[in-house]
């Protein structure tokens, strides 16, 4: 077994990561090739183990300055074989003198994450904080139920909502060109003035680039919901990670919101999975930490409205590779967060 750790990839290496991505039950969308440069300027580490020739694990590991960072990672089939690379990667970052490394694991909570966490936590010193920032959870629905089933679970008013969408004859389509993205656009940016926060979406040509790369890499689509006009009142984000599909984005227009757009998009969304034989539609991010009032106490309310179960991931391990390397990392995210805040306002 060898590790390889590279900053460039020739087009076999990328060819073949992207077949054992592909091959794996989960890849977020975050270890795909080519995602991340869309959203950040982060200076990336390809990591991937090779046994006779073959890939076992990959992570694609962001680099800032001298902390590290692997988001829903590392790829891996195998609860040994993701010790193994976690062992590595701690290793390497070590030796280059990093000061901190966090390892967000895609595994949820359970025996194959207790597993993992027991043998990293017997051969380095992890730190664990019960925070919003530090442990993950969502809410998924098992596409692998009945349709009707999946109906009933929703809440009534969520039903009472898709049906008077379809009572107003309000349609559900995949993307068709830049026009219909420009005017997804538009409605991302008057959502994010309305809300006054980020989200994450900077640019038409970022929209444009996510699009094209979601279609190019089969990696999910745009859906976009429009009235009787073919006005676009909406879209939703839908990225494909393995078995599930995930929601990774929506927006509708402010102006409209006697219009029950996301409701339909989103029941729409979750219908289309199941006919492409996903198991799992993921509706990313539940945040328990929320508290009554807050924007995303409602967005947590929202998504439950449509039924499905609470899952966690594992906790976040933060590593510090010399001493007080965490706490180091927490000082300079707390000022950075603080500039983010003056910048954005």
């Amino acid at each position: 077994m060898q590790a390889i750790f590279k900053y460039d990839l020739d087009q076999v290496e990328v060819e073949n990561i992207k077949t054992f991505c592909d091959s794996a039950d989960y890849c977020s969308i975050e270890q795909s090739i080519g995602w991340t440069h869309m959203f950040c300027e982060s200076k990336i580490c390809y990591f991937y183990l090779i046994d006779e020739g073959a890939i076992k694990s990959f992570a694609q590991i962001n680099e800032n300055f001298r902390f590290a960072s692997i988001i829903f990672g590392p790829v891996c089939c195998d609860k040994d074989l993701m010790i193994n690379s976690i062992n590595e990667i701690i290793h390497y970052y070590k030796n280059h003198r990093y000061i901190y490394l966090n390892i967000q694991m895609y595994l949820k909570s359970g025996h194959d994450s207790e597993y993992v966490e027991y043998a990293i936590n017997k051969l380095h010193k992890v730190t664990y904080k019960f925070d919003n920032l530090n442990t993950k959870s969502s809410i998924e629905i098992n596409l692998e139920d009945k349709q009707e089933d999946i109906l009933n679970n929703l809440r009534n008013n969520h039903k009472r909502s898709i049906r008077k969408a379809l009572q107003m004859n309000l349609k559900v389509t995949e993307v068709a060109d830049q026009s219909e993205l420009a005017a997804f656009f538009e409605i991302i940016v008057k959502m994010s003035k309305i809300r006054q926060h980020e989200v994450g979406i900077y640019s038409l040509d970022q929209l444009i680039k996510i699009n094209n790369y979601l279609i190019n890499n089969k990696k999910g689509l745009i859906l976009l919901i429009k009235d009787v006009n073919e006005i676009i009142l909406g879209g939703v984000i839908l990225v494909y990670q393995g078995i599930s599909v995930r929601y990774f984005f929506g927006a509708s227009d402010p102006d409209k919101r006697d219009i029950p757009t996301l409701h339909l998009a989103l029941y729409e969304a979750i219908k289309k999975a199941k006919t492409d034989n996903f198991k799992f539609f993921d509706f990313w991010g539940y945040n328990h930490f929320a508290t009554e009032g807050d924007q995303v106490f409602n967005i947590n309310h929202f998504k439950k409205g449509f039924g499905g179960s609470y899952i966690f991931f594992a906790k976040k391990m933060n590593i510090s590779l010399i001493p007080n390397g965490y706490n180091i990392y927490r000082y300079l995210l707390f000022f950075k967060n603080i500039f983010k805040k003056i910048s954005f306002n």
